[in-house]
């Protein structure tokens, strides 16, 4: 899709960042080009909410030469631009992703967000999105740094299995906290090793801690991928002291 002409609607509208979303479409190797020749020039149609407002201007697009779908390149470019041309720039947040996939001008074709920024522990600034028709998984590494631009990596696959596990974690550990309850105690260790018994999930230690103590306790598993590559993951969950309390996941201290 060939560029169309942006009006021009004021000075200080100058700034907003517009793209072309067709032009993201470009090949790998056309892309790698546009880069060592010192840039790709792009321009984006950029929808505000509440507020139409157009202008045009040139830049390289952030994830140029990175290798992955021009769908992802265009929500993650969208994304960056948004952060980065906030008074003051900013570094891209779970907002600014989520918004990204909900503007309706950016082409996602089949494109889901699955994790988002903050998704998982140790892998704070994560991104991935999956292609509902092909299944492909795409990762994008947003920086932790203003204006820096984000990049494609290959996806980690203890991050994925952190993230598809740790819902059934928390409710098993919710389940243990209201079994505990049931008994008019807060929960204790021996409730949890006995609530997790003959799971799939193992302790790095063995949970002692008595009811109304609290403490954190490490699960560890394992998930194949592919049937070939086996991952070991951990989660830490805090247990509360208090009898109705909510166990929550926790960074685990190395």
């Amino acid at each position: 899709m060939s560029p169309r002409r942006s009006r021009e609607v004021s000075q200080s509208c100058r700034e907003l960042l517009v793209i072309d979303l067709g032009r993201m479409a470009q090949t790998r190797s056309r892309r790698r080009g546009d880069v060592a020749r010192g840039g790709v020039r792009n321009t984006i149609r950029t929808l505000f909410a509440g507020v139409a407002l157009t202008a045009a201007m040139t830049m390289t697009s952030p994830l140029a030469g990175a290798a992955g779908s021009s769908d992802v390149l265009a929500v993650a470019d969208y994304a960056f631009l948004t952060a980065n041309h906030s008074q003051p720039p900013q570094i891209v947040t779970a907002a600014d992703i989520a918004n990204a996939v909900a503007t309706t001008l950016v082409d996602k074709g089949n494109l889901k967000l699955v994790i988002n920024i903050g998704g998982v522990f140790g892998h704070p600034r994560l991104v991935l999105f999956i292609n509902q028709v092909t299944y492909r998984q795409t990762c994008v590494d947003f920086s932790s740094k203003v204006g820096r631009s984000p990049s494609v990596i290959p996806c980690p696959a203890k991050a994925i299995a952190q993230w598809q596990e740790l819902g059934l974690v928390l409710d098993e550990s919710r389940d243990a906290v209201a079994a505990a309850a049931t008994r008019g105690k807060a929960v204790s260790g021996a409730d949890v090793t006995q609530h997790f018994f003959g799971s799939n999930y193992r302790f790095l230690r063995t949970p002692t801690f008595r009811a109304g103590q609290g403490a954190v306790v490490t699960f560890i598993w394992k998930t194949k991928f592919n049937g070939v590559v086996t991952v070991v993951s951990t989660v830490c969950i805090q247990f509360p002291k208090k009898e109705a309390g909510i166990p929550i996941q926790v960074s685990c201290k190395r």
